[in-house]
């Protein structure tokens, strides 16, 4: 029986603030709740609190996006440091406020598959005006570039609809009617469909330069497309956060602010790396219906992460996910060549203090959706400076061979 100690959790905890911790080395580290942001957000408010309305106290908070419009501030959290610069906390926080407000009202106008927004030409407008020149924002150009240089995974949105209808069933005979290993007609259908999402000769996405794009679309794609009730061709799907996170960061960055971290509900995270403190990053695992802590890790500076796990952690969480009455799983990460949802292991971190978590999400690809997993690959990554945390049974196994672990849960052994 895998020991929990003290700190398991069953429900949508609310995320406790930064604490100054002494450590053996004689330094003090502040423990910005890492994963246990990512896993335990779902839209609660941290448990301390203060007034946000006309001033603000010094040290680590949270900042709220002020807006009334549609906004990937929802999915995110951003811990900040007021006061720890020339800055008062109350002129800081206000500055950042505005920023961090526009940068997510903007993130979702440009990467909403859903919407749409008036002289925004985002993926919503891209989706239903094919074989047109389109000018484009440059963060969504350079996003979109990005995809198409990775591979094939744009171009599975009518896959992705399906899988979203699959998460949001109530009842395994309802998911099973969507899910291409339960239901013949489900996989004639995914069978159709990457018949014409694997082939440049069916759509691609043109990069014309000076931030236009162009979506080709068949004929024959177009015909199947409107006889199946098809109205999107592109949607950067689980990879969505990645892009925006990086993009707010990178705003942050530019104007300046980098003493904080900004953290997504779906597994992604960026430290700005503006502070000298150590910080732990809380590694979890589950048993059963317990989400509990494996062990923290240690680093300092500018790190991105990415989570990965094949299950729903959080009941907002399940909305991503599906487990069948028998144990099987079915997560959003989807194998572009087949259509299957797999995962080469139930918890995977991988972080970098040199790549983007853009970077992080394009190699989870490679290491995570797979039926087997690849340690080869995993290796080979780290030489580029992304490395791995993951479990082996009870031991946790590491790509960075100088990567401090501590409190390391009992049962468990470090490999």
């Amino acid at each position: 029986m895998k020991s929990t100690r003290s700190r398991i959790h069953t429900s949508n905890n609310n995320v406790k603030p930064p604490q100054n911790i002494e450590i053996s080395s004689g330094h003090f580290a502040l423990r910005l709740v890492a994963v246990v942001i990512l896993i335990f957000i779902a839209g609660t408010a941290f448990v301390y609190g203060f007034s946000q309305l006309f001033s603000a106290s010094s040290g680590w908070q949270e900042i709220e996006a002020n807006t009334d419009d549609l906004s990937v501030a929802t999915e995110l959290t951003l811990m900040y440091d007021l006061g720890a610069g020339s800055t008062d906390a109350t002129t800081e926080r206000k500055a950042i406020i505005l920023i961090y407000s526009d940068a997510c009202e903007t993130a979702y106008q440009l990467f909403t598959p859903d919407v749409e927004f008036e002289y925004v030409y985002n993926v919503w407008y891209i989706n239903n005006h094919p074989n047109e020149e389109i000018t484009v924002d440059e963060v969504l150009y350079s996003a979109l570039e990005t995809m198409v240089e990775s591979g094939r995974e744009l171009y599975l949105a009518p896959i992705y609809k399906e899988y979203e209808s699959l998460f949001f069933s109530d009842e395994d005979w309802q998911a099973m009617e969507f899910d291409p290993l339960m239901s013949e007609a489900e996989a004639e259908y995914f069978e159709e469909v990457l018949g014409f999402t694997s082939s440049d000769e069916h759509i691609s996405l043109e990069l014309l330069g000076d931030n236009k794009i162009m979506l080709f679309v068949s004929d024959e794609y177009l015909e199947y497309a409107d006889e199946m009730g098809i109205d999107s061709f592109i949607d950067f799907s689980w990879l969505t956060n990645a892009f925006v996170v990086d993009y707010i960061s990178e705003v942050l960055i530019e104007n300046g602010y980098t003493a904080g971290m900004i953290v997504s509900d779906d597994g992604i995270a960026r430290n700005l790396g503006g502070c000298d403190d150590l910080f732990y990053y809380t590694l979890y695992s589950r048993e059963g219906d317990i989400v509990y802590s494996v062990a923290d890790m240690i680093y300092e500076g500018g790190y991105s992460f990415i989570y990965a796990h094949d299950y729903a952690i959080t009941s907002d969480d399940a909305l991503s996910y599906y487990t069948y009455e028998t144990g099987e799983r079915r997560s959003p990460y989807i194998d572009p060549s087949d259509g299957l949802s797999k995962a080469a292991t139930e918890d995977m971190v991988l972080y970098s203090s040199t790549s983007t978590c853009v970077d992080l999400a394009l190699s989870l690809i490679d290491v995570y959706i797979s039926d087997e997993l690849d340690e080869g690959g995993l290796s080979s990554l780290s030489a580029t400076g992304i490395c791995a945390i993951y479990y082996d049974g009870f031991t946790i196994r590491h790509t960075e061979a100088e990567v401090m672990l501590s409190d390391v849960a009992e049962g468990f052994s470090v490999g």
